[in-house]
């Protein structure tokens, strides 16, 4: 379980029915970010970047490409900055709930628009309001249901540009196990 350590409590994901409850508290132009975030865990400010060419879909799948995830980029002993990781498109099932939210948020963006035109405070204000917390709850949640679908904890390193150690301080090494994404030898 992630501990929040700000805060010092375990963290638990969101749940689906919390989730549908919270979308029903924000107007539609917040819902289709509240639904990004939860099915991806991408950050706040990742988030906010992403133009209509962001995305992109094939059969069922909606692939979001992030670019460069921003807490790959370092700092160097010159002063001078990584240029940080670029990570694969995150694959999202169109068959889930919620996401006919984005896809109609998306129909209405213009090429090259931003799909989500606020700032940093406004959207965090947005999630607040809904009951959502945080976004690092988004993160743990969407990181549990990517294990739980099966995917490795390398596809979750990539996508979401975290360590395995923070994967494991998202939802700990003892959930890890139960979820089958650590096999005992």
């Amino acid at each position: 379980m992630a501990i929040n350590h700000m805060r010092r409590h375990i963290l638990e994901p969101i749940t689906f029915a919390h989730f549908e409850d919270a979308l029903t508290k924000l107007k539609p132009k917040y819902q289709a970010y509240a639904v990004l975030i939860y099915y991806t865990g991408i950050r706040v400010s990742e988030a906010l970047r992403l133009t209509k060419e962001s995305f992109s879909i094939d059969d069922t799948i909606l692939y979001v490409e992030i670019g460069i995830r921003l807490k790959t980029i370092r700092k160097r002993k010159d002063g001078s900055r990584s240029p940080g990781k670029k990570t694969p498109p995150l694959p999202l099932d169109l068959t889930q709930p919620h996401l006919d939210i984005l896809l109609h948020r998306l129909r209405y963006t213009r090429k090259g628009q931003l799909v989500f035109p606020w700032n940093r405070s406004t959207a965090l204000r947005q999630i607040t309001t809904a009951g959502l917390g945080y976004n690092h709850l988004s993160r743990l949640t969407a990181i549990t249901d990517f294990l739980s679908q099966g995917r490795s904890i390398a596809d979750i390193v990539n996508w979401f540009g975290i360590s395995v150690q923070t994967v494991n301080n998202y939802i700990g090494t003892k959930d890890l196990k139960e979820m089958g994404a650590i096999r005992r030898t």
